[in-house]
């Protein structure tokens, strides 16, 4: 046997190199199967494992971090002398940290190809400000305070760049560690989750920097050439991965056929470059963690070459391999060695100015205070990169078992508070909201429109092309369609709805093909789930394609066309629940065509009035004020820049005075000389009012409109004037009170018209989504309930929904 030597600052332990496996003596000679390297390190993974995921199921409700290590520590079961001889002797750990460090590494690679640094500038300033703002001041405050706090710990190296490296860490927000929690939270998608990821991102990249000045710093005291081949090193790595392994990345994208899986070769070689990158980071003294980083950086995310680099790691090093990291940490940690000192201080000032440096700018740039407050809470989460820097610091002798301590148990503690505070505060009902406006009516005018158009059949897709086609998609002002067919998950099981997909993409990419190139862009979605949790992937896709609309069909529309009434129920579930979250503008569609027109004969007509390549229809756009009804408006004023279609703006004044808000009404009359002006210098659009005292007239005008041919009338959802809108009896025959009062009217079952009818309902300012009118209160709107959270399984006709 060789010797071998375990050296722990003045600590010397001897022990015998064990054998791996088998070649000692068994339980039957009288040996000890733990004296042995593999089983030993089976005991170990056993033990660990089982440990981290009881803890995990226990304190998951309570959003708490894992803890498992520590608890296999010296802070409880370590504590016994003979429990740690026996399961984690000293000859057993280098073993564990070389299997744990090793996959680590794949963890870190994976947690940087599924980083898009792309966020950061589609995010805009926002995220960047409160991430610079989170940063710099919270490590103002701890590098101040770093210095007079370390001479009272005497086994802390007070060299300043190692201080400037402890506080930059105190003061990090990791993507890494944000990003699980705002998963679990279903926040990913959300405007808050996207500035946190962009802030994080942020805060990311300027740490990364300090640490590699610190690399830098360390080597030019040895000598100022050693400092020079340092950044060659750092220069060559990075060069080599963005110009010779990105490259490679790309063309396996490129050369995997849409659909298919990535060559198994692919997939290992990019594996073995890990290991590559990981040597070459320890050789030229930074941290192989840095290396895998990177290299994860420069592997495009998502399917194909993203995707199955992380169904070959998820499994194995993040289930089974990344506990075992936590436990060797948790084993130098010993929360009986913790007091009240000014280490603890200066932690207090990281997450001190890490609240008032992200808060301070949030409220600055207009988003909500319990937001704000969140938003601050969330970016003060620690976890496996704080994990990381501290074991660095341990292994290189900048601080002792007991700062160790110090700083990990302090990380714990501030993430076991931050997150389930901030869970606590932020509404899940608001998980969808946004803070920019995403309407029709606040699009810039060069700006695409961006439509979520959902569909569940073959019967939605003829009158969807056609309210396309009037909505004047051209290469100066174009449309992104992005097509999201509703399937259930019984019904997907069947091949049938396959095969209907495939033709529903199809005619939506012919509706493509016949306009000016950069006039329509399609991008097709597919959603199997329930009906009760189907609105969440609706809602989904537009945060994260920043639709302006939501298409959506009327149920009642859906059953007459040949759907049962089992579809239509649930069609109306879902558009309920998107009505009360939606992030953007919607519109239901009232299609009293749906089902007339075959797929393979259809081509654009006016709503079906006509057949044939020219289009032509004639809408009304019914205005009695309102957000609802300027929105409905700004869509019929984009639909009259069409040559063939013609709109009439028929506006409805009260004969009798109304209190109301005055600041509502002027934008309301501007809205109304926009649309008069507009007029004065086309054809295509003209303006009448209506004096009306009572409902009836309100519904004569509306019976009226059926001999003027109109093929589409467009209202809004809510309007400014209810009380002309007397209640007495209409929820005696109310059919579908979330459509509002004219909406509702218009697609009732007894209001039988030949025309069609979009009803239309604005983004609530703010982000904040106000009620759609419900069954007991029309007329003021009922707060509907938050929406239920429900994992959904998805799959992707020439996209998938992650």
């Amino acid at each position: 046997m060789e010797h071998s030597e375990s050296m722990d600052d003045d600590n010397i332990n001897c022990y015998l190199v064990p054998q791996t496996s088998g070649t000692g003596r068994n339980i039957f000679q009288g040996g000890s199967p733990l004296q042995e390297s593999l089983p030993l390190l089976g005991v170990q993974l056993v033990l660990i494992v089982a440990i981290t995921r009881v803890l995990y199921f226990i304190l998951r409700p309570f959003k708490q971090p894992r803890v498992g290590g520590i608890i296999l520590g010296p802070s409880v079961l370590s504590r016994s002398p003979a429990f740690r001889e026996v399961v984690f002797p000293p000859r057993g750990e280098p073993v564990l940290n070389t299997v744990a460090t090793f996959g680590l590494m794949y963890v870190i690679f994976l947690i940087g190809v599924r980083m898009d640094p792309m966020l950061v500038v589609r995010s805009g300033r926002k995220g960047v400000i409160i991430g610079l703002s989170g940063f710099l001041l919270p490590l103002a405050f701890t590098y101040a305070a770093t210095g007079p706090a370390v001479s009272a710990e005497p086994e802390v190296t007070p060299r300043a760049t190692f201080l400037l490296a402890l506080a930059t860490s105190l003061s990090n927000t990791s993507f890494a560690v944000l990003s699980p929690i705002l998963s679990e939270l279903n926040l990913l998608n959300s405007d808050l989750g996207r500035t946190a990821m962009s802030a994080s991102m942020t805060t990311d990249g300027i740490a990364w920097l300090i640490m590699v000045g610190y690399i830098l710093a360390e080597a030019f005291l040895v000598s100022p050439l050693t400092s020079v081949y340092a950044f060659l090193s750092v220069f060559l790595l990075a060069a080599f991965i963005l110009l010779v392994v990105r490259r490679i990345a790309l063309k396996v994208v490129e050369r995997t056929p849409p659909g298919k899986p990535v060559d198994e070769a692919y997939v290992f070689f990019f594996l073995l470059i890990v290991l590559l990158v990981g040597f070459y980071s320890d050789i030229i003294g930074s941290n192989s963690f840095h290396g895998a980083l990177m290299l994860g950086l420069a592997i495009p995310d998502g399917p194909p070459l993203g995707t199955a680099l992380g169904e070959k790691i998820d499994a194995m090093v993040s289930g089974l391999i990344l506990p075992l990291y936590y436990a060797m940490t948790g084993l130098n940690t010993d929360v009986w060695e913790l007091h009240l000192g000014r280490l603890l201080f200066v932690v207090f000032l990281g997450w001190f100015g890490k609240l008032v440096g992200v808060m301070a700018p949030s409220l600055y740039l207009e988003i909500p205070l319990l937001d704000a407050v969140s938003l601050s809470l969330f970016m003060n989460s620690k976890g496996i990169v704080e994990v990381i820097t501290f074991n660095f610091f341990l292994t290189n002798k900048l601080i002792g078992h007991h700062t160790f301590s110090i700083l990990l148990c302090s990380a714990v503690a501030i993430t076991a508070f931050s997150a389930p505070v901030a869970a606590l505060l932020y509404d899940p009902a608001r998980r969808y909201a946004v803070y920019k406006r995403r309407t029709v009516q606040h699009l810039k005018a060069d700006a695409d429109l961006r439509v979520v158009a959902c569909v569940h059949d073959e019967s939605h897709v003829p009158g969807t092309l056609s309210l396309l086609e009037a909505s004047h998609a051209t290469p100066h002002t174009p449309i992104a369609l992005y097509l999201l067919q509703l399937l259930l998950r019984d019904a997907a099981r069947d091949a049938g709805p396959h095969d209907s997909s495939n033709r529903v993409i199809n005619a939506f990419f012919r509706h493509e093909l016949r306009h000016p190139e950069g006039a329509v862009s399609v991008h097709p979605y597919t959603t199997i789930s329930p009906y009760s949790s189907m609105h969440d992937e609706v809602c989904r896709l537009a945060v994260e394609k920043r639709a302006s609309l939501i298409l959506l069909h009327h149920h009642k529309r859906h059953m007459l066309a040949g759907g049962g009434a089992r579809a239509a129920a649930g069609l109306r579930v879902v558009n309920r629940k998107v009505l009360e979250v939606a992030p953007c503008s919607v519109a239901v569609f009232v299609d009293r065509n749906a089902g007339c027109v075959g797929l393979s004969s259809f081509i654009p007509g006016p709503l079906h009035a006509t057949t044939g390549p020219t289009f032509h229809a004639a809408v009304a756009a019914l205005f009695f004020g309102g957000g609802d009804d300027r929105e409905a408006l700004a869509y019929a004023a984009r639909m009259a820049r069409h040559p063939g279609v013609t709109v009439a703006v028929v506006r409805f004044l009260p004969t009798r005075g109304i209190k109301d808000d005055p600041a509502d009404r002027r934008v309301d009359n501007r809205a109304i000389e926009e649309a008069k002006a507009l007029a004065s210098r086309t054809r295509n659009i003209k303006v009448q009012e209506e004096l009306v005292g009572d409902m009836e007239r309100i519904v004569e005008v509306l019976r009226g409109l059926d001999k003027a041919g109109y093929d589409l009338v467009i209202v809004g959802m809510r309007h400014r004037w209810y009380p002309v809108m007397s209640a007495n009896g209409l929820s005696d025959w109310s059919e579908c009170p979330e459509l509002g009062v004219i909406g509702d009217l218009l697609a009732s079952s007894d209001f039988d018209t030949p025309y069609s009818v979009l009803i239309m309902k604005q983004q609530d300012q703010g982000g904040f989504n106000a009620a759609v009118p419900g069954a007991q209160d029309v007329w003021q709107g009922n707060p509907g309930g938050a929406p239920t959270q429900r994992t959904m399984s998805i799959a992707g006709s020439s996209n998938s929904l992650q």
